[in-house]
């Protein structure tokens, strides 16, 4: 726990204040999700206007992804990769950033397996470089849209 703590320490006040809010965020994107399915909850997260700032740099993104990533292991509840990535797609667009969620799926031992992350031209912001190669994702990245029944 000292080394955890240390961790958290050691972090930045902003990174601080982002954990903290992940942490208290995921559970409430969870219940989002559940309450409302994926297309409304998607579509209510969308209509947030984008940030004013200028878009963040590739690195400050990660950050980003690597502390709600963080953040969900400690944040009480059931916490999906969804519902990370949705979190980390509204964090980002809160800060000036528009970013793409994509969802992908694998068999594992005749199974199928799917998950979700974020990407920003291109580059998965809160996931591994290959993850792309490893899950078959979508041609085109998941939007409310995708699943209207017109």
């Amino acid at each position: 726990m000292t080394g955890k703590l240390a961790k958290f320490l050691a972090l930045s006040g902003p990174a601080k204040w982002v954990f903290l809010s992940a942490v208290m965020l995921l559970p409430l994107f969870w219940l989002g999700l559940h309450v409302f399915g994926f297309a409304r909850f998607q579509a209510w997260l969308e209509r947030a206007p984008l940030g004013e700032q200028k878009s963040l740099p590739v690195a400050a993104m990660s950050d980003l992804g690597t502390l709600v990533n963080s953040a969900a292991h400690y944040a009480p509840g059931p916490v999906t990769c969804l519902t990370r990535s949705l979190l980390l797609r509204w964090l980002l667009r809160r800060r000036g950033t528009a970013s793409e969620l994509r969802i992908g799926v694998q068999l594992v031992q005749g199974k199928l397996d799917a998950h979700a992350w974020v990407e920003y031209e291109g580059i998965p912001i809160n996931d591994a470089q290959d993850v792309a190669q490893r899950f078959a994702a979508f041609s085109e990245p998941l939007s409310p849209q995708a699943f209207s029944s017109s």
